[in-house]
This record gives structure tokens, sequence and C-alpha cells, in this order.
């Protein structure tokens, strides 16, 4: 759980023990950087909404605040503790989610807690509302369905694969999270990622008639296949697998920086980790070269008028095109 969620946690477990009629409509708790930046967090003991209080140099007017639905932003003053420093306050408002807020405000937290001084304060907090505001228009989910979840979980076995057979450089080669054709392209060569968390005998689940169709690629085109047993109670869970690959960027900061924005345009972000709560187990990988005769559908056999194509290939009926992995790594470092 994150220290935000932890700190609400803690604020609503004091407002069920405490006595009725308290003087204020707000319990609250008021955390100090080593920065000098404050952070008041409060809970309205009648709603159990959530607000936070950030410290700034200066009062800011509210129009300076980028806003969006289910937040209300402003300059407030906090004398309850008695100091006359201005606060910029996130409040909740009504129909919005709590675990939202709580990782908007996480993520205000930790940037702040990281600026140099206070002077930084008002550019942080306004650097990550834009963010969120921008993420909160282009209509995106902030926790990613299990289903998604695991299709980046999959992205990611193999870009760990990769790590391991080129280097940090692999990250670059990544293009799942660009809405491109195809997972991961090296040069002319490109590789699809398929998983299934289902018993065999197993599927891979196609998109579009594009996903197979090794004509628009003037190299060759691979299919790396995961099967994976889905746990709630064990196996590695998608920010491990995320914490073990940062492990690997950590002496390349540029790389390091490249692969957290490219989660970031996935829909994957650290203030919702605690959310992901599935483990996963291999069963089986496989990998294959897609060729002419493998079982597929392209652009050229779908009928016209025929749209948002969808279809499952066996697995099975793939094992002729199969390839040893280190075979394929050969190719896309640029070998025979």
């Amino acid at each position: 759980m994150s220290f935000t969620a932890d700190i609400y946690k803690s604020i609503l477990r004091d407002i069920a023990f405490a006595e009725a009629n308290q003087p204020s409509p707000f319990a609250m708790r008021l955390v100090k950087f080593d920065n000098d930046i404050m952070v008041a967090f409060a809970v309205n003991i009648a709603t159990r909404m959530r607000s936070a209080f950030l410290s700034v140099t200066s009062e800011v007017p509210k129009s300076k605040f980028p806003h969006w639905k289910g937040v209300e932003i402003e300059t407030v003053t906090l004398p309850a503790y008695g100091i006359d420093t201005p606060f910029v306050g996130l409040s909740q408002l009504p129909n919005s989610a709590s675990d939202i807020f709580e990782i908007v405000v996480e993520d205000l937290r930790t940037q702040l807690e990281s600026a140099e001084n206070t002077e930084e304060s008002l550019s942080v907090i306004i650097r990550v509302l834009i963010k969120w505001k921008e993420f909160f228009a282009a209509d995106k989910e902030l926790l990613m369905s299990e289903k998604r979840q695991q299709g980046l979980y999959g992205e990611l076995l193999f870009l760990s694969e990769c790590l391991d057979s080129q280097g940090p450089s692999a990250v670059l080669h990544w293009a799942g999270c660009e809405d491109e054709v195809h997972d991961f392209y090296f040069g002319p060569h490109a590789v699809e990622v398929k998983t299934t968390s289902a018993q065999a005998p197993y599927f891979a689940s196609i998109s579009s008639e594009y996903q197979l169709d090794n004509d628009d690629i003037p190299g060759k085109l691979f299919l790396r296949f995961y099967a994976l047993r889905k746990s709630h109670s064990g196996g590695e869970k998608l920010p491990e697998r995320i914490s073990a690959i940062r492990s690997k960027l950590c002496e390349d900061i540029s790389v390091l920086q490249k692969f957290d924005e490219k989660l970031k345009k996935y829909g994957y972000f650290d203030e919702a980790a605690d959310n992901y709560i599935v483990g996963y187990y291999q069963r089986d990988r496989y990998c294959f070269t897609v060729e002419n005769d493998f079982p597929k559908l392209t652009k050229e056999a779908v009928p016209l008028g025929v749209a948002d194509l969808t279809y499952r290939v066996s697995i099975m009926l793939c094992m002729p095109y199969a390839q040893d992995i280190n075979s394929v790594f050969e190719v896309l470092r640029g070998g025979a």
C-alpha cells in the first residue's frame, strides 16, 4: 500500500474510534519533508471524502490550476496548524472514486518530496496536475483491466529476455505502448507477443488482420507466446516484473527514463501499483516464425466490407514453425 493510501486509512480508522461532535469538519495529518514542503492529508468526517493540502510559497489564483471532473482545486490556509503558509488544496468531489484521488495525491507527494526546495513546490504541483488532466481528458482508464495487465506482463517478459540478449538498448525496440501494429521492432524485423492464462490446448488471440501479416515486414516476423497461470496467492506480480527490469537499467538513467515513459504511455502508473495483485507463473513459452503458410488471416484474405477482425490461432498447429529463441535473437541482433 502506498504512503498516501496508508495515511488516509489511518485517518479513517481514527475517525471510526473518535467521539462524535468533533469541533473540526476534517480529521487531518500534517507531514513535513526534509525540503520544508508540507502536505496535509484530510478526510471529511461527515462524508469520508478525501482532501490534500500542499504548501506553496505564495497564494495562487484558482484559474492557474488545471481542473478535471471529480476534484476541486484552490488556494487555502490551515489556521488549525498555526502557520501562515498558503496551501494548494485538492478536494474530492461527490461521485468520484477515492482510490483514484489517492493515486493522484500519491504522485504529488512523491514529486514534492523529491523537490529541491519550497520554491519548486508550485511548479511541481502544476506540472503533475497538468499531466493528470491530460490523462483524464484522453479518457484513459487509470487502472488497467486484467486483460491489459496480462498483455503488458507478457511484453515485459519478452523485454526481459531482450535485455539479457542485447542489453539496455533493447528498451528502444519496445513499441507496445505506441499503438504500433507489432510489439517490438528490430530494424527490418518485428516481434508480436501474445499470452494466454487458459489451460492447454493453447490459443493466441489475434486482434487484427495485420498482426500476423508478414508481407508488411521487410524482414522476418516472429510470434513470441507465453502460457501463464494466474494466481491471487502467489506468482510474480506486474509491479515485481517492472522492478526487476528497472534494476537491470539502473546504470543507464536515460534508458531507464525512456522505459518509465513507455510504461506511462501503456497505462501503468507506480502510484497504482498496489492495485495490481494478480500473480503469474509461466507454464510454457514458444517462439514461431510467421511465414506464408503459417495459420493466420491477412488483409488479402478478408472479404470486402469485413472490419474489426479478431480471431484465435491454435498453438499446436503452429509447432512446425517453432524456433529456438537463441537463434531468433541472432536474427534480431542482425545475424543471419
